[in-house]
């Protein structure tokens, strides 16, 4: 029972971030939600009805999915890319 609960806390807490860091990072936040099956709750936020319920909830029985990458590292090629693209030297700071 205490297991449970802990894994039901913690996939509570994946959707609860989801909801705070959708202004920030809106794609990796939906990605993020549907991973716990909370999409339909990303623009839920704390009020008398939802305080009552602990961390907004977390169905029994959710599925839970293995989201791909959200953020892919940078790779040299990339960075070189982008440098010839974007006028990435650097400029002289003294």
């Amino acid at each position: 029972d205490r297991a449970a609960v802990i894994v039901r806390t913690g996939l509570a807490l994946v959707g609860l971030y989801a909801r705070l860091s959708r202004p920030f990072i809106p794609f990796a936040a939906e990605t993020i939600a549907a991973a716990v099956g909370q999409t339909d709750r990303l623009d839920l936020w704390p009020d008398s009805a939802t305080l009552s319920d602990p961390l907004f909830g977390f169905p029994a029985g959710q599925a839970v999915t293995t989201p791909d990458v959200l953020f892919r590292k940078i790779e040299d090629a990339q960075l070189a890319d982008w440098a010839a693209r974007f006028g990435g030297g650097t400029a002289d700071a003294g």
